[in-house]
């Protein structure tokens, strides 16, 4: 054997074993519902442990509670009722706790595992929630609950539930659950022909009588800037950054279904809808194009070749043949 070609082989092993030869990888890793369920640590972190989310629904009650003592101190015989409408999940429920479960599983939201959670009866009451409760309800004020679960299979173990945390009103006349559409506007039309709503509460903006129902997500926000004077009197908003209409709203702009996506595909969706500062350097190298990753395996490789003496493109053809 010619020397040199043993010497091109030995060292060549050698590189190998250690390591230093960097192969173009044929396929990119998929990228499954455990990655994307990732994407919520923040989120449910901070939900669950920031002194900011507290001070937020305190706000948000504080200022409902305002509003509604304001009303009844107002309120004349033979006037319509008063009453609050506002949604459960996010909004007076933690469920945090579920969300956090799926973090770390290759399991996706669906209707089995949240009506489990939902029967299980074990979601907290939002900092302030049961206090605030209370203090509408001794205000004589009606309570309506208007929430998307279910009300065939989801109403018992959400009624235990609230009524363990000290929620007023829990009834069937007060809790209106999902019938046959997740649109609330007829739940909102049915409890204002009734009453006098001082407040309407919620995390999403379909929790509001505003029409963004199946709305896209510019129109949404436009009918969000159109009703801004009414945010902090009558709509009262609680913060949720993990779940709601606005996620599949950042796809529907190009008519497609977002629920429909891969994982990979809804986090391509989440990461394309935000707007990116980069600096000037960050931007000048952007626009010059790193190396290629071939690129990067050819130097390694030629400098490899350079330290052992083998001839330029030695490793490039050892590996071919």
């Amino acid at each position: 054997m010619n020397k040199h070609v043993s010497l091109k082989k030995a060292v060549l092993a050698g590189v190998f074993s250690m390591g230093l030869v960097f192969l173009p990888q044929t396929s990119e890793a998929a990228y499954t519902q455990e990655d994307l369920n990732a994407e919520m640590t923040m989120a449910v972190s901070w939900m669950q442990n920031s002194a900011e989310y507290r001070e937020l629904c305190y706000q948000a009650y504080n200022t409902a509670l305002a509003q509604v003592q304001r009303a009844a101190a107002a309120h004349k015989a033979g006037a319509k009722p008063l009453a609050i409408v506002l949604d459960a999940d996010e909004t007076v429920l933690d469920n945090s706790a579920y969300q956090a479960g799926r973090i770390g599983t290759n399991e996706d939201y669906n209707t089995k595992e949240w009506t489990k959670w939902c029967n299980a009866a074990e979601a907290l009451a939002m900092p302030g929630a049961t206090d605030y409760l209370q203090a509408v309800d001794r205000l004589g004020v009606s309570i309506f609950y208007v929430t998307n679960r279910r009300m065939d299979t989801q109403y018992d173990g959400t009624a235990k539930n609230m009524k363990e945390l000290g929620f007023p009103q829990v009834d069937k006349a007060h809790l209106l659950l999902k019938t046959t559409t997740s649109n609330k506007q007829p739940r909102f039309d049915e409890v204002a022909a009734k009453y006098d709503v001082v407040v309407y509460m919620g995390d999403n903006a379909g929790d509001l009588p505003i029409g963004t129902y199946g709305k896209k997500q510019a129109v949404r926000n436009a009918l969000v800037d159109a009703n801004k004077a009414k945010f902090g009197v009558q709509y009262i908003v609680l913060p949720n950054p993990v779940y709601g209409d606005w996620e599949p709203g950042l796809y529907n702009e190009l008519d497609g279904n977002y629920w429909a996506l891969t994982p990979k595909q809804k986090s391509e969706v989440r990461n394309k809808t935000m707007r990116k500062w980069l600096s000037k350097e960050a931007r000048e190298a952007k626009a010059i194009g790193h190396k290629t990753l071939i690129q990067q395996i050819d130097d390694e490789n030629a400098a490899i070749e350079k330290k052992y003496g083998l001839p330029a493109g030695a490793i490039h053809d050892d590996i071919r043949n």
